[in-house]
């Protein structure tokens, strides 16, 4: 029954399904892009530099030979381990110190919190920048910065939550029975969380990926001859020109994933929990 009337919901937002399907073709097209692909990422030849869309590069090519199609294909898997990676690291770092705060309160809370509340004045993408030029261009220095100033999100919804949940008559009553705090952390707090969890992981990746192309785009993510999305339409800023189907398909690209992970986990909160304000 259950079953039935959430597949009922389901139907009833068409935008969820949109959405679903949008994020259902980046996933399958970052799995398979090595049977799609009609060429390697990094394959040149420039005797084809600067082609139009034709039969051999369905998208064209770029300044040396490289096909647009593949690139972009295989730059779906950055954008999406990239993203991955980041939002796993950002969780996890927001829920601990979240349920850290909520739980325990008092000097704790207002210490996490006020790091928090200066995390959260800083503007992300800034703060970001600044962490990898300390590290160094590369995908895995951008997931690193990026879970480094998006935490707070998490943070700020999940300590609301435990302290909500920890003066319910379970918790007291595990209190009572002996139960230590990392115990009624870890089999009570932790598994009511699952759906907050589910929730703010799925409405951080688009993003998480939003952000990763960005850096991207200003020279900071994957380098060649890596296909980063935003390197690639970055690199198709001189030609816009004379081909702009270098910048185009690339940027249709990023905002067809962002747009279908956005519908999707909309979707999703409504399907969970349609109370939640994130």
């Amino acid at each position: 029954m259950k079953k039935s009337r959430k597949l009922k919901l389901i139907l009833k937002k068409p935008l969820f399904l949109i959405g679903f399907l949008m994020m259902a073709v980046v996933i399958l097209a970052a799995i398979f892009a090595p049977q799609i692909a009609p060429h390697g990422y990094a394959e040149q030849n420039l005797a084809m530099k600067l082609q139009a869309p034709c039969a051999e590069f369905p998208l064209g090519t770029d300044r040396y030979g490289r096909c647009i199609f593949s690139r972009i294909l295989y730059g779906s898997r950055i954008a999406l381990k990239v993203g991955l990676v980041a939002v796993v690291i950002e969780s996890v770092i927001g829920v601990t110190l979240g349920i850290v705060a909520g739980y325990y309160g008092k000097k704790a809370d207002r210490v996490i919190m006020f790091v928090t509340d200066m995390i959260w004045s800083i503007p992300p993408i800034i703060l970001a920048m600044a962490i990898v030029l300390l590290l160094g261009p590369s995908a895995e220095n951008v997931a690193i910065s990026v879970a480094l100033v998006t935490w707070a999100q998490f943070t700020k919804i999940v300590r609301a939550k435990v302290q909500s949940m920890k003066e319910l008559s379970y918790i007291e009553a595990a209190r009572v029975y002996g139960e230590s705090d990392l115990q009624i952390i870890l089999r009570y707090i932790l598994p009511n969380l699952t759906s907050t969890i589910v929730i703010l992981t799925s409405l951080a990746l688009p993003s998480a990926i939003l952000s990763t192309t960005s850096m991207g785009f200003l020279g900071l993510g994957a380098q060649e001859p890596l296909p980063d999305w935003g390197m690639i339409l970055s690199s198709g800023i001189e030609f816009i020109k004379k081909a702009p189907w270098i910048s185009f398909w690339p940027g249709l690209a990023i905002v067809w994933t962002v747009l279908g992970f956005n519908l999707a986990a909309e979707g999703l909160k409504e399907l969970l929990d349609p109370r939640m304000k994130v």
